[in-house]
């Protein structure tokens, strides 16, 4: 019997661990989701002097021929999880287009 319960075990065990790491990776991309539908719904709205009060200084900025204004801000998360022992490591990119007149005019988020 004890042969019959090890295959069982080592199954239940695999089944877990597969769930849970599926589960980290969705919350993962519906975070990022929630990230993005939020700076889309700014689009019109946020002013480049704002969106810099609240995530600091670009990493990376360019102005186009146009005037217009591009920047990014990328974040980086080195970490393990506690409860599942799996790294927890990712990389967000935010890119934001400003208009000349500084007003958001396009977003894009990146998460990997």
């Amino acid at each position: 019997m004890k042969r019959a319960a090890l295959p069982i075990t080592v199954s239940l065990v695999s089944v877990l661990v597969l769930f849970v790491f599926i589960t980290a990776l969705t919350g993962c991309t519906r975070a990022a989701q929630k990230k993005e539908a939020f700076w889309n719904s700014q689009i019109g709205q946020a002013k480049y002097n704002d969106v810099v009060a609240q995530l600091g200084p670009p990493v990376a900025k360019e102005t186009l021929s146009d005037g217009s204004l591009v920047a990014k801000w990328v974040r980086t998360s080195y970490g393990t999880t506690r409860s599942t022992a799996m790294a927890d490591n990712w990389t967000e990119e935010l890119v934001l287009k400003f208009s000349p007149g500084g007003i958001l005019t396009q977003s894009s988020l990146h998460e990997y």
